[in-house]
């Protein structure tokens, strides 16, 4: 199994064999796929099925590989959540690949990957994804590291004929961390206007302001909802671009304005924070439906413990944003 980046940036990699893409990133499954349509010879026509849909049967996969016809003769077969098939179907597409298809194959199963601590890399952890990874060529497509997501930078630049510094590429990580699609959209869009590098950093200045506010509201609607992932998923990067202070602030005048509702029967009497605008607003009184009062209790004094360490001791702030996922928001009280 190896990385995409490693697949990607290799110049002599072939596109012509069958692979078998294995992580959860839907980005590099897409970007892998239209790099094989546009550099396999393989590239007449595409055919996507999703074993977790009941409407595609095994039976028109098993066609579509074996099928030929005058008009398209070199298709690539996409069969997405491989992982989804039963033991029975799954056998019998394996057999499929032992014999000589006129197409291409790209099988997909986006589930998580395990890390092994021993040979320190990803595994794979469905058995008959296994099965599958004896017979294609295996692409890890797992979101990366923030650390790796510089050489990705420079390798969508190459792609976009854009010519970027190693300043720009750490702005863009600063900004949109591991977040391969919003990072892919902004170079699209500066490589369109521009082939200079300052406009590419002051459209990045302005994206920048506007990736903040979206993040903060989208942070804000996740702690309404009380959705775990995305509260952690767009925590975390506001607290890397802005400081765990920052956060706490954000986050806290959304929960107090819960805690308020919540004590006045669903109503937002007094309204501490005017950051509660809008249609966060009138999110507020469904919000609090999601906590119970001793769970927002729980979380001010949480913020609260929190806010005394930040201004009196050495903090490390990937534990303390933890702390506030796992005593806050995964809380049962």
């Amino acid at each position: 199994m190896i990385k995409a980046l490693q697949f990607i940036s290799n110049e002599k990699q072939s596109y012509d064999d069958n692979y078998l893409l294995v992580g959860d990133n839907d980005f590099l499954y897409l970007f892998i796929k239209d790099q094989i349509i546009k550099k396999s010879q393989k590239k007449d026509e595409t055919l996507v099925f999703d074993c977790s849909d009941k409407s595609d049967s095994i039976d028109q996969i098993l066609n579509s590989i074996g099928s030929q016809d005058l008009f398209s003769n070199n298709k690539l077969i996409v069969i997405k959540n491989i992982n989804k098939l039963n033991k029975k179907n799954s056998e019998v597409l394996l057999k499929s690949i032992d014999f000589d298809s006129a197409h291409q194959m790209l099988c997909i199963d986006n589930s998580f990957l395990s890390y092994d601590y021993k040979s320190k890399s990803n595994v794979i952890k469905s058995s008959l994804t296994k099965e599958f990874s004896k017979k294609l060529n295996v692409i890890d497509i797992s979101t990366p590291f923030e650390s790796e997501m510089k050489q990705w930078i420079q390798l969508f630049a190459n792609e976009l004929d854009m010519k970027v510094s190693n300043d720009y590429s750490q702005k863009v990580v600063e900004i949109f961390g591991n977040n391969f699609s919003e990072i892919f959209n902004e170079m699209s869009k500066s490589s369109l206007t521009s082939n200079d590098e300052e406009d590419f950093l002051s459209s990045l200045e302005y994206s920048s302001y506007n990736h903040k506010d979206k993040q903060l509201w989208e942070l804000n609607y996740a702690i309404c909802d009380r959705k775990v992932d995305a509260i952690f998923e767009n925590g975390l990067s506001i607290m890397r671009q802005y400081g765990l202070s920052y956060l706490i602030n954000s986050m806290f005048s959304v929960v107090e304005a819960i805690f308020i509702a919540k004590k006045n029967n669903g109503t937002l009497l007094d309204n501490p924070s005017r950051s509660i605008r809008g249609n966060l607003l009138k999110r507020i009184t469904p919000a609090t439906q999601n906590y119970s009062i001793d769970e927002l209790e729980h979380a001010i004094n949480i913020f609260a413990q929190i806010d005394i360490k930040l201004k009196t001791t050495k903090i490390i702030d990937e534990t303390e944003f933890a702390n506030i996922i796992n005593g806050v928001f995964k809380s049962e009280r």
